[in-house]
């Protein structure tokens, strides 16, 4: 029986490819709203906060499109104009602007960059006292363009030790305490626990009482914690993060039951690669704790604030063999992460950037609070002080990098701090309000805000968390209270002078690099950011003339530094030569297991130009696979034969294996059938299921069946390609053995599309006629499994009545049938040695 449950459908954000620029001019150009009716046709409900003006304004965005620097979080570089939504009453604003009002300009200028990061600025300017507060604005209106004034509050200069001995962040901060006070600390959600941190985070005994209310309310000492399916990370990370640090503050012991309920909880439903999903894992097959995460799979945005709570657990006293074990298996699995890029979604490749959803952020927090990962620590910590424009690219939004983002950075030192807060001084000065409130606009990755409501997270499915907590935390910073906000820092992870302006010049490598020569390009590709070191192996490759390098580069590809080596490996991909092809081919067996991956994925770009390196890669495959048990975590989930996989299987061999020997193919469908990875098993999906002869099924019935019986351990969003495959292939030629196995293969279809294979493996079923009688009862059985979990976990209702509706379709032409077709064995198949 599986132990799942429903997770509603997400979007993944997708692998994030070099564009060209898009132009200023022609279809893509932003709309000139003094035109015609231009500013009567953009959508209205996304807006931007204004600052400090009492607006709100409707800017061009691009989210996710065209070139890379706009993936990277520059949702609005593109726009020049600024149309007013709204202005508040009482506010800078109201008298001066009204709705409709469109801003060309701040300070006599037109835009000539992206309007709305040149407004922020200019607001950054006005607030200081030599300016009096004098906001000088190009107004049009109706045809007539004027310059017109604000008068905004004085709020001072952000000192250049900003947020540390800064009076104007004191104020900010002072302020934003008066909003986070008024809040209601409501549980669940998990919000609540953020509100409380961030007022744990000022030090202000005047907010214990409220403080202690709540954390006796979620950690009773009757909490008992149950190892069970359910979407409880959220809640239990965040709960567990603060009782831990309510009680590392105050000593109150009354929590310390909750506290070892949670993070001995949290530890004993870890994933064997040391994550978490929405919920805890399943078990191993043995039936042991541990196993894989169950599918949609791993969430790090969820599991990382669990394994932070569980390194706080063991600050706070709790002892048990289970949480140095998980400790010690999330320290593996994200520390396999360092110099290679950001912290994925889950059980993936890194992502192309420094941070994203504040995973990097979060990352740094956790080794930084261990005491012994320096290494992983600053490296996190740097990323984290680089990623100041990837702030607004998340999946769903945002949010966390709001709320982790400073937090990370801040591991690496008061340095690193200081240079990300000035990065990003702009963005805090737009997101506050005239009253000293912040806001939330929300989802800039899929477009801007769509509400002027205070606590937009709790509406946008952040489950109560509000910009005056996550902005609090942020300010609060100096005062190092916390743990998270960098009580008892290590000093060791502090980042030099040297290294902040490193990490703030690689985050903007991807804009940059278009100035830089080839010579410089080469020399970054030795960048200490594997990010930046991607973005000037993919300028060089996409540049003209890029094929006149191709001998330099294969040179550097077996050169002694490890950077370059990758660097070159990647740059020869994007070039696509034939002349690569033999080095590239030899790099996918080295030693450097990143540098596997960097040729794997080459090869996998050269597409059918690869076509020559075939056999070569096919016996790759084969020598470089690692056994499933135990983990290799020198690469955990064996990321560099799974893009080798996609190369072949997904590439040069998806539509045909015709004419490929078998002593080659064979072996190379087993690795891949074994791989780890349900990514790189998904890729075998199609080969399995569409191209194989009767013959190639025979040799390889054995592996077949135990790809589907056998789910891979990592990455089980994607474990149901290649199983459905397998499965069609054992049905296709009506081997015997597929007749239970529809059974148990369909108890498993839990969660995304699980009605649409559910009807497809009942369909494959019914095609066996009167031979699939056994599995009426299972069938039977099947129905009330379906029917119980749509009551107890909160499978929607509509899919759950397309899966027993297929079932039931099963049971009433099975029972109808009248013949059978001709029956194959895979015992027989084995018995004749066809199997090996």
């Amino acid at each position: 029986m599986r132990q799942t449950r429903w997770i509603p459908t997400r979007v993944f954000l997708p692998a994030i490819t070099a564009l060209l620029a898009l132009p200023l001019s022609g279809a893509d150009a932003p709309p000139d709203l003094t035109l015609g009716n231009k500013r009567f046709e953009v959508d209205r409900s996304r807006t931007y906060n204004l600052g400090s003006t009492g607006l709100r304004g409707w800017i061009e965005y691009r989210a996710g499109v065209g070139s890379l620097e706009y993936n990277q979080g520059r949702t609005t570089a593109l726009s020049r104009q600024i149309l007013v939504t709204h202005v508040g009453a009482n506010t800078p604003a109201s008298g001066v602007m009204q709705v409709d009002d469109v801003i060309l300009g701040v300070d006599g200028q037109a835009y000539t960059d992206d309007a709305r990061k040149s407004f922020a600025k200019a607001i950054t300017e006005a607030e200081k006292a030599s300016n009096g507060g004098i906001l000088k604005l190009i107004r049009w209106r109706e045809g007539k363009t004027e310059n017109v004034q604000l008068k905004l509050r004085v709020m001072g200069t952000y000192s250049d030790t900003a947020p540390f001995q800064c009076p104007k962040s004191k104020r900010i901060y002072d302020e934003a305490c008066k909003y986070l006070e008024k809040e209601v600390l409501t549980w669940p959600p998990w919000g609540g626990s953020v509100s409380a941190l961030a007022l744990l985070a000022t030090g202000n005994p005047a907010y214990l009482p409220r403080v202690r209310d709540y954390a006796h309310k979620i950690g009773p000492q009757s909490l008992k914690l149950e190892l069970k399916p359910g979407m409880v990370l959220w809640d239990w990370g965040y709960n567990n993060i603060f009782l831990c640090e309510y009680y590392l503050l105050t000593g109150d012991k009354e929590v310390l039951h909750a506290i070892n309920q949670y993070t001995v909880t949290l530890a004993k439903g870890q994933g064997m690669y040391g994550t978490f999903g929405h919920g805890l894992s399943l078990l191993t097959p043995a039936g042991q704790l541990h196993g894989s995460i169950a599918p949609y799979g791993p969430v790090n945005s969820c599991g990382l604030p669990g394994n932070i709570s569980i390194v706080l657990g063991k600050k706070c006293g709790i002892k048990d063999p289970e949480v140095d074990a998980a400790i010690e298996r999330a320290s593996k699995f994200f520390g396999y992460y360092v110099n290679k890029g950001s912290i994925p979604y889950g059980e993936h490749l890194p992502e192309p950037l420094h941070d994203d959803n504040g995973k990097s952020s979060m990352t740094a927090i956790f080794f930084g609070l261990q005491g012994n990962r320096n290494v992983e620590a600053k490296f996190f910590a740097k990323m984290a002080t680089a990623a100041y424009e990837n702030r607004e690219l998340g999946h769903t939004g945002q949010g966390f990098s709001y709320l982790w983002g400073p937090l990370g950075a801040n591991v690496g030192g008061p340095l690193a701090t200081e240079g990300f807060w000035k990065e990003i001084a702009w963005h805090l000065d737009l997101v506050r309000r005239c009253d000293g409130s912040f806001t939330y606009d929300g989802g800039e990755t899929y477009g801007p805000g769509q509400t002027d409501d205070n606590t937009y997270f709790g509406k946008s499915g952040y489950n109560g968390l509000t910009p005056a907590a996550c902005y609090v935390l942020n300010y609060a910073l100096p005062l190092r209270k916390l743990y998270i906000t960098g009580r008892d820092a290590n000093q060791a992870n502090w980042l030099t002078k040297k290294d902040v302006a490193e990490a703030i010049a690689s985050g903007r490598f991807d804009v940059d690099r278009k100035k830089w020569t080839t010579e410089e390009l080469i020399a970054a590709m030795s960048d200490w950011s594997p990010t930046a070191r991607m973005w000037a192996a993919e300028e060089l490759g996409q540049r003209p003339g890029g094929k006149d390098l191709v001998p330099r580069l294969i040179k550097l590809a077996e050169g002694p530094d490890a950077g370059a080596r990758q660097g070159a490996a990647e740059a020869l991909g994007y070039i696509n030569s034939p002349e690569a092809l033999p080095v590239l081919t030899r790099l996918l067996s080295h030693e450097d297991r990143w540098l596997r991956f960097k040729a794997a994925a080459a090869l996998r770009r050269m597409g059918p130009a690869a076509k020559s390196a075939q056999t070569g890669m096919l016996q790759a495959l084969v020598t470089t696979a690692e056994p499933l048990q135990p983990v290799a975590w020198a690469d955990p989930i064996q990321l560099a034969s799974g893009d080798l996989a996609a190369a072949l299987f997904g590439g040069l061999l998806h539509s045909s294996i015709e004419g490929i020997d078998p002593n080659l193919l064979y072996p190379a469908i087993r690795a891949v059938a074994q791989h780890p990875d349900g990514m790189a098993r998904c890729h075998l999906g199609d080969t399995l299921g569409t191209q194989l002869t009767l013959e190639d099924v025979q040799a390889l019935a054995p592996d077949i069946l135990a790809a589907i019986k056998t789910p891979c351990p990592a990455d089980t969003m994607f474990q149901d390609g290649i199983r459905m495959g397998a499965f069609k292939a054992i049905t296709k030629y009506h081997f015997k053995e597929a007749i239970p196995v529809a059974v148990t293969y369909a108890q498993t279809q839990g969660g995304h599309g699980s009605q649409d294979r559910t009807e497809v493996i009942m369909k494959e079923l019914i095609g066996y006629g009167t031979a699939a009688r056994p599995s009426l009862p299972g069938l039977k059985a099947l129905i009330e499994q379906f029917n119980s979990e749509s009551k107890t976990e909160g499978f929607p209702d509509w899919a759950n009545k397309m899966r027993v509706a297929s079932v039931e379709k099963a049971i009433k032409e099975i029972e109808a049938a009248k013949d059978q077709p001709a029956m194959r064995t895979i015992t027989a198949t084995q018995a004749a040695g066809k199997s090996q």
